[in-house]
This record gives C-alpha cells, structure tokens and sequence, in this order.
C-alpha cells in the first residue's frame, strides 16, 4: 500500500506587520488627503462634517449616496460648476490634487523600499525581542 503524502506544514506569518501597516497608512492618507481633503481618521470619525467647503467625511458621503447634498455647499460647487453633492467634490478634489498624490505615492513606494532596506538590522533585533517575550507570532516589525 502506498504512503500517505503528508501536508507540508505552512511557515506563513498570521500576525500583525507593524511596518507594512505603517506604510499602508500612510497610502491610504495620501489618497484620502487627496480626494476627500481629510485624513482617514477624520473621514471615519468626524461627526460635524468637513470643516472646509472642500472636505468630505464619512457621513456626508452616505449622505450623498442616500440622495443628499452631503455637506457640499450649493453656492460653492455651483461656482466651479460641480455636481452638488459628495461626489461632485471629489471630482473636484481629484482634478486639483491628483498629480500631487501620485508623486506622493511614487515617493512613498521608493521610501519605504529604502527606509525597509535601511532599517533591516534594527527590525530583525526587535523581532528576536519579541520572540523572547512570546509575542513573536502576534507582531512583527
């Protein structure tokens, strides 16, 4: 009879790369700078809404998808000739501040690959720490 072929046990890391979720942050801030004029935290928690007329945060983008205005002002979208809701706004956003976010992006991709290749050494110490201490399965630098 033919021997069972044995699962190769995965090695795959399951927990948090503290690092890579840095650098995701700061993606995601450059983007949401960009097209909403707010940063991520501020679009999830700002219950007033945008404090400028060019600012859109969560709520109000449910607002616009829901059939509201979502907190764009009529008289000042209708001077630039956009949609008046959350959408026209960040159609506006994006064509004032898209070239800028690439650069950004691009800047950031080259950052963080150097900052990566700079910081190996340092990483890898705290990483042996944090196996030390049991948590090398949950975090990593």
């Amino acid at each position: 009879m033919a021997k069972k072929k044995q699962r190769r046990r995965s090695r795959k890391f399951k927990g948090l790369n503290v690092t890579d979720a840095v650098l995701g942050y700061a993606g995601v801030s450059i983007w949401s700078e960009a097209l909403l004029g707010v940063d991520p935290i501020q679009f999830l928690t700002d219950k007033t809404g945008g404090t400028g007329t060019w600012q859109i945060t969560g709520r109000e983008l449910v607002d616009s998808i829901l059939g509201g205005t979502g907190g764009a002002g009529a008289t000042s979208t209708a001077n630039v000739g956009v949609a008046q809701n959350a959408f026209g706004v960040i159609k506006h956003n994006a064509t004032q501040n898209a070239t800028n976010a690439l650069w950004q992006s691009a800047g950031l991709a080259v950052a963080g690959t150097v900052g990566k290749r700079v910081t190996r050494k340092p990483r890898n110490f705290l990483n042996r720490q944090l196996k030390n201490f049991g948590l090398g399965d949950m975090i990593r630098f």
